[in-house]
């Protein structure tokens, strides 16, 4: 293996957990924690991954995507739309094919929690220098065109 993308894909590897320990911050204050607390850390994440599926997903689709079982996503979803934050649509077209959608319940909750990253995001980046929010900003664009590329 070429020793420079070796580096890359460490470096890359090493900013993963930084990004989530940055992130997660606002999380550890559970006054000001937007996740209701009935919910868990994987059935939060599946929430997340239904927001971004603006026409719902199908069990199948949803456990490939968070790369569980189908058979271990059965029950969190269960509970899930017990507690009111997702439901279950029959296809219009394909009465066999069953779609997952957030309620405004699970929509809220994770917009919630999205807009608390944003802010905390922007209270670290106020605390740094012009040149460094120029330089952060660059490196966050980059790295963004270039990962779309690796689709």
């Amino acid at each position: 293996m070429d020793t420079k993308i070796d580096q890359i894909a460490r470096n890359y590897i090493q900013l993963i957990p930084m990004l989530y320990r940055k992130l997660d911050k606002p999380t550890q204050n559970t006054a000001t924690r937007k996740v209701p607390s009935e919910i868990t850390h994987l059935q939060y994440h599946i929430l997340e991954e239904l927001f971004h599926q603006k026409e719902g997903s199908s069990m199948t689709q949803l456990a490939k995507s968070i790369h569980i079982s189908k058979q271990q996503l059965t029950p969190l979803i269960s509970k899930l739309e017990k507690k009111g934050y997702v439901v279950k649509k029959r296809d219009v077209n394909d009465r066999r094919f069953v779609r997952l959608l957030l309620t405004e319940k699970g929509k809220t909750t994770v917009s919630h929690r999205l807009e608390e990253f944003h802010q905390v995001l922007c209270d670290q980046m106020s605390r740094l220098n012009e040149e460094d929010r120029i330089d952060l900003d660059f490196a966050i664009s980059k790295i963004t065109r270039i990962l779309k590329r690796m689709e």
